[in-house]
């Protein structure tokens, strides 16, 4: 009865997650190699003019080169035969449910019968695929040193050696954020996942057909009091590390927590180093010999930052106090760059005495964003400000029609980015900006912009 309470799409979703993680897979591997195997073919026309014997040991009959892995991924072979990829934990659960839930398809509802087929067949095909590239990322990783060391002496630092070893990082980068994704396991799935768990069928079925049960043999009792007969107790460790630390004299706790202190400062430290000189993370544990770009590694989605930002007035003689509120959408060229578009609406507010809400018109920004250090950033923009309210004829445009003008913007200026995180916030932002054509405006307008906003 509780197989027939799973969420109506969650067959759906996993085959939709599937769907798009391979095809990630797919297009990065496939790209990569076709870069890989048009620079290594370069690298051989060189060799063939500065040293036809290294050409011929690293290009003879037998050897393996990109352009014959590109071959044989194409057509669906396996680069290294019998590689099996690691373990991962969410894949292991993914396809041990999909066991259960086939074993007890006379349980459920008939519309769950044919995506369940199809959702196994694509798990499959994915850990085939999964196994193919992790075997690729290590044959590029031997592949790329075979090149160096061989060819280094008579080419140099040759610019088609450099992309090969940048390349090579990206590539390993990209798969793991795709990874990451893969892993994040969607509100419906943890629904169903908690549903099955309250079935004791299943969790006895995890613990004997899972993967990990494969390789590590769970006993059948595992997690029962029995299991756990002979092992020391939480309690007991406590007392034993207490009566170690007395004996050490009265100061011993002070001097160990210092100690451990330091040693999570150094270990900070070195992990920021690490981060910065952009992860060690690569399948073979290299760190990076070039400043990398990780925003390469990220998806098309995970590069936007929207925002949102407002931008008080005060009122004059001519126009009554507004609010500008803008939003935004950015894209991040690298690691320090951000350059956007956005909208913004002008809202008359009126005077302090008599407030009253007005139409006063809409624009059009373009922005770029460059971190200088830490949290603060160099600001610039271009923005078409189109007014409901003529101020004069001269101001009118075709565009805007009768009754309509347009003010033109030109900013700079300075940005700090604040640490406001909640569940929809990145961050908070505080701008200051100024505007080279604010004499131009009718009635001229003040040349300092100041805004607040978000992230998102």
């Amino acid at each position: 009865m509780q197989l027939q309470q799973l969420p109506n799409k969650y067959l759906a979703t996993i085959e939709n997650k599937v769907d798009k993680y391979s095809n990630r897979l797919n297009n990065k591997t496939e790209k990569t190699l076709e870069k890989l195997s048009r620079w290594e073919n370069k690298i051989k026309s060189l060799l063939d003019k500065t040293s036809p014997e290294t050409a011929q040991t690293l290009f003879a009959p037998g050897q393996t080169t990109f352009t014959i892995v590109l071959q044989k991924y194409k057509e669906g072979k396996s680069i290294i035969e019998g590689y099996k990829a690691s373990y991962n934990q969410y894949r292991d659960q993914l396809t041990t449910q999909l066991k259960y839930l086939e074993e007890k398809k006379a349980s459920l509802n008939a519309r769950y019968i044919k995506p369940l087929a199809e959702g196994k067949k694509k798990i499959q095909e994915l850990e085939e695929n999964i196994e193919n590239t992790e075997a690729l990322q290590q044959f590029i990783t031997e592949r790329k040193k075979q090149l160096v060391q061989e060819a280094l002496h008579h080419l140099g630092k040759s610019k088609y050696l450099q992309k090969i070893n940048k390349e090579a990082f990206y590539y390993t980068e990209t798969l793991r954020n795709y990874k990451e994704i893969f892993n994040d396991s969607k509100k419906m799935e943890e629904s169903a996942l908690a549903l099955l768990n309250k079935i004791p069928a299943f969790k006895k079925f995890m613990r004997e057909n899972s993967m990990l049960a494969s390789l590590f043999g769970i006993p059948d009792n595992y997690g029962s009091a029995q299991s756990l007969a002979g092992l020391q107790t939480r309690a007991s460790v406590n007392a034993g590390i207490q009566t170690r630390i007395a004996a050490g004299g009265p100061n011993a706790m002070a001097a160990l927590q210092q100690n451990m202190q330091q040693a999570q400062t150094e270990l900070t430290k070195l992990k920021d180093k690490i981060l910065k000189a952009g992860g060690a993370s690569s399948s073979d544990g290299e760190l990076p010999d070039f400043k990398p770009n990780m925003q390469k590694t990220k998806t098309f989605s995970q590069r936007l930052e929207y925002g949102m930002n407002i931008q008080p007035e005060k009122n004059n003689s001519l126009l009554p106090g507004a609010l500008n509120v803008g939003l935004s959408v950015g894209y991040k060229l690298n690691d320090k760059s951000l350059v956007g578009l956005g909208l913004n609406y002008k809202l008359g507010m009126g005077k302090i005495d008599k407030i009253n809400f007005t139409h006063e018109g809409i624009g059009f920004r373009s922005f770029m964003d460059w971190k200088i250090k830490k949290q603060f950033f160099i600001s610039g923009g271009y923005e078409m400000n189109f007014l409901a309210r003529a101020i004069t004829a001269s101001q009118i445009l075709p565009l805007g029609g009768e009754g309509a003008s347009w003010q033109q913007s030109a900013l700079l200026g300075i940005s700090k980015k604040l640490s406001l995180r909640t569940k929809f916030i990145k961050s908070g932002q505080l701008q200051l900006l100024y505007d080279f054509l604010y004499k131009q405006h009718e009635p001229v307008s003040k040349q300092w912009v100041f805004r607040m906003g978000y992230k998102f």
